[in-house]
Order: structure tokens, then C-alpha cells, then sequence
């Protein structure tokens, strides 16, 4: 909804909000769940999933110490257990962990 002065943001119960006002941490803690006001012409939320995400890193071919080549591939599960960080600090935190995967397992 539309509104000038305020708006009401919706987080659910597996999720947290991380608000930005003009560009600085409004609170160390992120909001959620439930509901709560936000001013729109100021404030960024970043909406952050708590659940825990799996993927698949691609197979990748590892030569080893005997000179073999290796076909290797694996699965990832993480979960972000600070949401407030996981926005301030990283920039993507899925293809952030994805990458990190995959140099890994190399």
C-alpha cells in the first residue's frame, strides 16, 4: 500500500527484516515476525530467510597426488543464524556461500 507517511511491513514467522534508514542500522536486532511500520521514502528492508537452504555444487575433476583425475560433487546445506550481519557484512550470502563451496571442494 501506498502511504506518505508510514506503511505496514509483514514478516512471517521463518523470516527477518534488517532496516536500513538512509543507508545506517536503524536497530542491532532485526524485526520479525509479525508486523511492524516502516517509513517508505527512507527506509530499506532486507527481508532474510532463516530456513535452512541446500544447493548443489556442480561436479568438478580434481587431480590427485597419483595424477588421477577425480570427477567430484557434493551438496550444501547452511543457515543464516544472524540475519542482521548476514546484510551488513555480506553482499549475496547464497552465492557468497556458493562460491565458497565450490573453491572448496576444489
Amino acid at each position: 500500500p501506498f502511504s506518505l507517511f508510514f506503511t505496514i511491513k509483514i514478516v512471517s514467522e521463518y523470516e527477518r527484516a534488517v532496516i536500513l534508514r538512509l543507508g545506517r542500522l536503524t536497530s542491532r536486532r532485526a524485526k520479525g515476525p509479525g508486523l511492524f511500520f516502516i517509513l517508505p521514502c527512507m527506509d530499506d528492508v532486507n527481508v532474510v530467510d532463516l530456513r535452512t537452504v541446500t544447493f548443489d555444487v556442480p561436479p568438478q575433476e580434481i587431480l590427485t597426488r597419483d595424477s588421477v583425475t577425480v570427477r567430484v560433487d557434493g551438496v550444501v546445506y547452511f543457515r543464516i543464524f544472524n540475519p542482521t550481519m548476514s546484510v551488513i557484512k555480506v553482499e549475496n550470502a547464497y552465492n557468497s556461500t556458493f562460491l565458497l563451496a565450490q573453491t572448496t571442494m576444489r
